[in-house]
């Protein structure tokens, strides 16, 4: 429960996003629902993200497709 809730409460920036992408590509588990949200999110954020965190996500993304 305290998990989760962890989860529920936390804030992700940019660099967040591109390290959760990063550390589920680095162990090659690829969770398409979590991917998705990354997605989304990376959408949203696109200003937020330094040359980089995008190039990381990018990367992530191609490893796990």
């Amino acid at each position: 429960a305290n998990t989760a809730w962890a989860f529920a409460t936390v804030e992700f920036n940019a660099q967040s996003l591109a390290n959760t992408a990063w550390a589920f590509a680095t162990v090659r588990k690829s969770d398409e629902k979590l991917f998705m949200v990354l997605e989304r999110e990376m959408e949203w954020r696109m200003s937020e993200f330094k040359t980089q965190e995008f190039a990381n996500t990018a990367l992530a993304f191609a490893k796990v497709n």
